[in-house]
């Protein structure tokens, strides 16, 4: 299928004979036909080693580059859906095509193509530009220059993430912040880009308050990472708190992963948020989450929070009080006889038994 598309593309003519005599009308049907052959494949439930193979011959013939060149240069706007939606599946089916369109999005004319969508009200094609600019921020630190350059630093009003937090579409905000939190797991520069920017931190702290779950699970993810990073932020997520605590009881079990995980972060910061922590009950709620919560990923985020915060002297003496040391030896009993057969224990066991030393009288000496 591919040798179909490499020899479409290089017969196609220039931009500029385009303008002159060609015909853009047959030129984009031919190349939404094209496209529709190469999304029947996935649309199917065929051998992994036989996708493998399709993947391989798409790959080495650079049709994920050129679907972005066609997008940029042969097609109307609102016909670049499909095109695009086909990218972003390729580049989240193998991540080694990621440097191929990357080289094509650093190009004058596809910055002003991404940047036309990202201040657009078509909401398939941001959902799929945002999915596709996070996947790159997740493959690796590798591209963060260019994605902060097309990000952040853009003359236009409103700036694209603030606009796209606050977006009306829940689709479009939950991928928002699900690019945010990516964009911060590499630290670098982005936490100061997101302090520069006005508006910016604050709109991804609303949306811990989103109706929609989707959009508190990658608000919270994105927080978490902000808080890993919380020097420049205390002051602001400060003010976060307590959404942050009133997520441990999300219906979503990643929700409260991701919330559990942001308070750990925090923790970091114990000596100025301990007292505001204490007031959230804070310390009450993650050790209820890490005793009864019926995931075991919650359960153990909770129990490295409590090590975390469980360092602040005042925070300390709250465990002690809520005879933590106690329900936490009854839960690493369960866990014990719950492994009892051979198979090898929790993860969450070693954070159990290390946040239980942690409480013990003479480890607070």
């Amino acid at each position: 299928m591919s040798d179909l598309y490499s020899p479409l593309i290089s017969s196609l003519p220039s931009p500029r004979q385009m303008r002159e005599d060609g015909d853009p009308d047959l030129v984009a049907a031919v190349v939404l036909q094209v496209c529709h052959l190469f999304c029947f494949p996935f649309a199917l439930d065929i051998h992994p080693e036989t996708l493998e193979l399709i993947m391989t011959g798409l790959r080495d013939s650079e049709t994920p580059a050129q679907l972005l060149q066609v997008c940029v240069y042969y097609l109307p706007f609102l016909d670049a859906e499909l095109p695009l939606s086909l990218l972003c599946h390729l580049v989240l089916t193998d991540e080694r095509v990621i440097e191929q369109v990357m080289r094509v999005a650093a190009s004058e004319h596809a910055v002003a193509f991404l940047s036309a969508i990202l201040l657009s009200d078509q909401v398939a094609l941001l959902v799929d530009l945002l999915s596709l600019l996070t996947h790159v921020a997740r493959a690796g630190a590798t591209h963060l220059p260019f994605l902060q350059r097309f990000l952040c630093h853009s003359d236009t009003a409103p700036q694209p993430l603030s606009h796209l937090l606050c977006h009306r579409d829940r689709l479009v905000r939950a991928r928002a912040c699900s690019l945010v939190g990516n964009l911060l797991r590499h630290g670098q520069d982005f936490p100061q880009v997101l302090q520069d920017q006005v508006g910016l931190l604050e709109c991804l702290l609303k949306r811990l308050l989103d109706e929609d779950e989707h959009v508190r699970r990658s608000a919270s993810f994105a927080v978490g990472n902000a808080a890993y990073h919380s020097g420049p932020f205390t002051q602001p997520l400060s003010k976060a708190v307590p959404w942050i605590v009133r997520l441990l009881g999300d219906p979503v079990a990643k929700t409260r992963c991701n919330a559990a995980s942001a308070l750990g972060n925090l923790g970091q910061q114990s000596a100025k948020l301990g007292n505001l922590l204490i007031q959230c009950r804070a310390p009450d709620l993650l050790l209820d989450v890490a005793c009864h919560d019926p995931h075991p990923a919650v359960q153990e985020a909770a129990l490295i929070a409590l090590r975390s915060i469980g360092q602040h002297s005042r925070i300390h003496q709250v465990l002690v009080s809520l005879r933590a040391t106690e329900k936490l030896e009854a839960l690493s009993q369960n866990e014990s006889q719950a492994t009892a057969f051979n198979s090898p224990p929790p993860s969450s066991t070693r954070h159990c038994k290390k946040l239980i030393h942690l409480l013990q009288p003479t480890y607070s000496a």
